[in-house]
């Protein structure tokens, strides 16, 4: 146990580090964990011998929930109007199609028997979410005609689809497949699941009340591994069900929702560098070596005739620019699916399975290599940049780069605004009400609005930003030996400034007649 938690930290840790070094030079993130995975690997540096195909095909199923729960979650829908229909053309009909001309091609051209073919498409017929996030936040890359969002989309949903087509086909070879069934109760019951358990997740979340942040988190975990296992349960597509929940849930506004979303965000990261670390740790490179053709092969055809033939075919009827579709094109990234379905058909056929997985190593090694590191490229070449828009604004953890913060005032009966309109009121420059709080109702003033006394006034203004300005805060408790020690806040020197009181576990703004008390814990600004 403690070996593992050693060498999990001490990887997480050198990914982290090798990945800020080497970004510097445009090197895709999961191509630093997966070189980390092979130096760790049989041939690399510490010949760590591991073949547990088992184990790590219930490691990286488990990580894909995370990673594709947050593709929904992340994803905002108020900026993806339309482009939903091309989105989920491609992600479905997409999958389907790039699945089987790719078989179609591994059987004609490398003359591979039809069924490791077929497991060759489906394990690479969906693009990478991570990947494409990745590329995209990294280098701000806003697309034109809301491409940006098509990709998160399109890449977020489509590897549900193609695990019913990896596991149509492992279940061929045991035969009494009832494929039509199959994919109905895959699809059906995994949107119905994910359906009810995101009605059930927002109600909760809407009616538990002073709930803080983290049982926030728990309890959308929570929902999102049960909705999982319960949908697989029943027979259907627990990666549909546990999309379609982050999507709802994801797109709903509740307290904390910036810190679930960035808990999430470092979640799906450790996932990321998880899988990708495993498939370095698992593959051996000399076997590998062996498929670098065929790979390079499919790699090649899928790239420039496949993807582009079905991206052309499907969202051509549905009035897209040249560029876009060429883009789209590109960006058909492959990464973490591919590699957990590989290890799949590895786990079910191992003689076939090998073949399935070394091809696809090589693949998604070569697609995160080339296609995403030329993507910001392309993505001038075609003229897709829109200069006038933020990217991160298609995610749900956007926030704009002027933040504002608020602060809240309890208005007593002596308070000299009592009785004043609030276009009466003098505030700092920069300053808003924009709130008021009275007998558990929300006010939204005007500026005829009345202050009444007992009123909670919640007012805002622009964040402090100035990165060579630095306001450190300390605490001091007040004991029966303080200086502090009932003495009023005017009392106090000049150059001591207390910006808060915390008392019997309730913080105060003081003023100027506030006694400090014993026991009292000072908030201070240290000049």
């Amino acid at each position: 146990m403690n070996n593992i938690l050693f060498l999990s930290s001490v990887v997480i840790i050198v990914s982290i580090f090798m990945y800020r070094y080497l970004s510097k030079f445009g090197v895709p993130m999961l191509l630093v964990f997966i070189s980390l995975g092979m130096i760790f690997g049989v041939n690399g540096i510490f010949k760590i011998d591991y073949e547990n195909y088992e184990l790590s095909r219930d490691i990286c199923s488990f990580a894909l929930i995370y990673i594709i729960f947050f593709g929904g979650f992340g994803t905002n829908l108020t900026m993806a109007k339309g482009i939903i229909k091309k989105s989920l053309i491609l992600s479905s009909l997409g999958v389907i199609f790039t699945s089987f001309l790719t078989g179609i091609f591994a059987h004609y051209i490398l003359k591979l028997d039809w069924y490791t073919s077929f497991l060759i498409g489906s394990a690479l017929g969906s693009t990478d979410a991570a990947s494409v996030f990745s590329i995209l936040r990294s280098h701000k890359l806003n697309l034109k005609e809301n491409t940006a969002s098509l990709l998160e989309i399109e890449s977020g949903s489509n590897d549900p689809f193609a695990y019913v087509l990896t596991i149509s086909f492992l279940t061929l070879s045991k035969g009494g497949l009832n494929l039509p069934i199959l994919l109905f109760k895959q699809v059906c019951f995994g949107l119905l699941v994910g359906y009810i358990f995101a009605k059930i997740s927002i109600l909760s979340i809407k009616k538990v009340r002073n709930i803080d942040s983290g049982m926030s988190m728990a309890l959308i975990m929570a929902s999102m591994l049960l909705s999982y296992s319960l949908s697989e349960f029943i027979g259907g597509n627990g990666y549909i069900t546990v999309y379609l929940l982050g999507v709802l849930v994801g797109n709903i506004r509740f307290n904390k929702k910036t810190e679930i979303v960035s808990f999430f965000n470092g979640i799906t990261s450790i996932m990321q560098i998880l899988i990708f670390f495993l498939l370095g740790l698992l593959v051996n490179p000399l076997e590998a070596l062996k498929y670098t053709v065929p790979a390079i092969l499919i790699m090649i055809a899928m790239t420039i005739l496949i993807r582009p033939f079905v991206v052309y075919l499907l969202i051509s009827p549905l009035k897209s620019s040249r560029g876009q579709k060429l883009l789209v094109s590109w960006a058909g990234l492959r990464g973490a699916a591919s590699v957990v379905f590989a290890i799949l058909v590895v786990v079910t056929n191992k003689e076939i399975g090998m073949v399935v997985f070394n091809i696809a190593f090589i693949v998604v090694l070569l697609s995160i290599a080339i296609q995403g590191s030329l993507l910001p490229f392309f993505s001038r070449k075609f003229n897709m940049i829109d200069e006038e828009e933020d990217v991160l604004k298609t995610f749900n953890d956007y926030s704009d780069t002027e933040d504002v913060d608020f602060i809240t005032a309890e208005i007593n009966e002596s308070h000299k605004w009592v009785g004043k309109q609030v276009k009466n009121l003098e505030f700092m420059p920069s300053v808003l009400l924009v709130l008021i709080i009275r007998n558990e109702q929300n006010i939204i003033p005007n500026g005829d609005t009345i202050i009444e006394k007992d009123d909670r006034v919640v007012l805002c203004g622009s964040s402090f930003v100035d990165r060579d300005t630095r306001i450190n805060l300390y605490e001091n408790v007040v004991d029966k030996n303080s200086k502090y020690k009932n003495k009023s806040i005017k009392e106090l020197p000049k150059n001591t400034l207390i910006v808060m009181i915390k008392r019997d576990d309730i913080a105060m703004i003081p003023s100027g007649n506030t006694t400090i008390l014993e026991n009292d814990t000072l908030v201070l600004l240290d000049r």
